[in-house]
């Protein structure tokens, strides 16, 4: 996308970048850190030689975007380590809820635009619809899950509040390369960065949930 725009970042920076973001959460156990200070600097480094264009925007725009997709990415494989999966299950499927509900309540009610300038679309209503949705979802999951009705209630609230910005945020990155989808892989999707894009917020909210507050609650 950012190339679309008259930016040339390295993808080879970006997926070096992103594989050990990813690795640094999803496999703590790992020498990661001394190895992503490598990166960077041989990176910086390396883009020192190319003064034609943007290097600047062009290094920071691999590196930043690498880490974004790699480090929130990296929290949805930690999740599957964590009760058996059900913490990613529940993630996965309350976000899902989240833009059901957003999506229908939306439709049928919107009127209020919620970020104009970054998603026409998106209303007030369809926004307090995918809480509610998440909310509903998070009730009937605690019903199975075995981390219980509230912790399952706690996470769909805030997936339901926070899921919308990863959306956004991937539209104002799609507004800033003036393209409409974020790929053609998947045809009549906008790209794989739409399927995940929420995900990448949720996923980090659910595992700091079951990381920090879960068991401080369940000593």
């Amino acid at each position: 996308m950012m190339r679309v725009s008259g930016f040339n970042p390295s993808l080879s920076i970006s997926i070096t970048i992103t594989v050990l973001s990813f690795a640094a959460v999803s496999l703590p156990s790992l020498p990661i850190p001394p190895l992503l200070t490598l990166v960077i600097l041989v990176s910086l480094s390396w883009q020192m030689r190319h003064q034609d264009g943007k290097p600047v925007a062009d290094w920071a725009i691999a590196v930043a975007g690498g880490a974004y997709l790699g480090w929130m990415g990296g929290h949805l494989a930690a999740l599957r380590q964590l009760a058996d999966g059900w913490w990613l299950l529940s993630a996965v499927l309350l976000t899902w809820a989240a833009d059901t509900g957003a999506y229908a309540a939306g439709k049928l009610f919107g009127q209020h635009r919620f970020a104009p300038h970054l998603s026409p679309k998106k209303t007030w209503e369809g926004y307090v619809g995918g809480i509610v949705s998440a909310v509903l979802a998070g009730a009937l999951a605690g019903l199975l899950a075995p981390m219980g009705i509230m912790h399952l209630l706690a996470i769909g609230l805030l997936i339901g509040l926070l899921g919308p910005f990863g959306d956004l945020a991937e539209s104002m990155f799609k507004r800033q390369a003036r393209v409409k989808d974020s790929g053609h892989l998947i045809p009549g999707h906008g790209g794989i960065f739409d399927r995940i894009d929420s995900l990448l917020w949720t996923g980090a909210v659910t595992f700091y949930y079951a990381t920090l507050v879960f068991p401080a609650l369940n000593p």
